[in-house]
């Protein structure tokens, strides 16, 4: 018993310094490129507990009433998966990034047209944001992801890279067993049980994001020994777009709260590069992998920036 105290204590210190906790995360993940190897069989099952630790966090009554009322939601999602997705390739097509650049321009045409990682939801609960608003607008994304994926990869690449239905059959299995799951799980602990575990939780889902990053940073020392120039410029742009996807998205939503308009920005910025580099990664350049390696810094360390800011923000309306 006072080893499980223990480890809970250590889980809820964890999950209140959670956003702070995230960013060092990605960092101590660098000097770890040994475990890399071990823990990359085993991102699927990291994926898995994260969207059940979300679903756990999710207030049903709130989850109930989104999914009653979709019409934000739903809004929200087609902001993220149809309008940004034509608004930056545009962009990326018109900087003339397809003729002088085709890697990276491959690369970011994939990240934008591919759905949000599915730690958006979990995100938000460590930033204290709205988490039902999120998990049920991430759901909707990992629904139209399927048709807009494979859209968009036509519009602007000449080709589909993905199988819509092998896409779709994916998604729906993670979505729906860790639905059930989180269930089953609040109908055994019942719900008071869970409120008082939020901090472990959000501990929990800080370690399993570290899992991601230990396997993701695995050639960024080498990689950055090699060409720091490259890496910089690559750390500079995956920051540009990640703050420009972000900032119009919260402008966009400003008028429905920050608790929303917030995980919106996250859902818009925050995508499943992983998911494109585990089905495309043989047929990617070198380029692609130290990108997909350089876009996880924004993904780790703007929600510690942005948790304080958002607070304040709201606080003021």
């Amino acid at each position: 018993m006072p080893l499980l105290q223990a480890l809970r204590a250590a889980l809820a210190w964890v999950g209140r310094h959670g956003t702070g906790a995230l960013a060092a995360s990605i960092f101590l993940s660098i000097a770890l490129p040994q475990f890399a190897a071990i823990l990359k069989p085993h991102l699927a099952e990291a994926v898995f507990v994260l969207l059940l630790f979300s679903y756990l966090r999710t207030d049903p009554a709130a989850f109930l009433r989104y999914l009653r009322s979709p019409g934000l939601t739903i809004v929200a999602a087609l902001w993220v998966m149809v309008a940004m997705p034509l608004l930056f390739g545009i962009v990326f097509t018109v900087a003339g990034l397809r003729e002088s650049m085709p890697a990276l321009y491959t690369i970011l045409i994939l990240q934008i047209a591919t759905t949000p990682i599915t730690s958006s939801a979990a995100f938000a609960a460590l930033m204290g944001l709205d988490v039902a608003f999120s998990l049920v607008t991430l759901i909707i994304t990992n629904a139209l992801s399927p048709l807009t994926t494979v859209g968009f990869s036509y519009l602007f690449l000449g080709s589909s890279m993905f199988s819509p239905l092998e896409l779709g059959i994916k998604l729906f299995l993670f979505f729906s067993v860790s639905g059930v799951v989180a269930y089953a799980i609040r109908r055994v602990a019942g719900a008071a049980w869970l409120e008082r575990q939020k901090e472990p939780i959000d501990g929990l889902n800080v370690i399993a994001v570290f899992v991601f990053a230990i396997a993701a940073m695995e050639s960024v020392p080498r990689n950055v020994l090699a060409d720091p120039w490259l890496a910089l410029e690559l750390l500079g742009l995956v920051l540009v777009v990640s703050v420009a996807l972000i900032g119009l998205s919260v402008l966009v939503f400003l008028h429905t709260g920050y608790d929303r308009a917030v995980p919106v920005g996250l859902l818009a910025a925050f995508r499943n590069i992983g998911l494109v580099m585990a089905t495309l990664g043989s047929q990617l350049p070198d380029l692609a992998w130290f990108y997909f390696a350089m876009a996880q810094f924004p993904i780790y360390l703007l929600p510690a920036v942005l948790q304080p800011l958002a607070h304040r923000l709201s606080e003021k309306r």
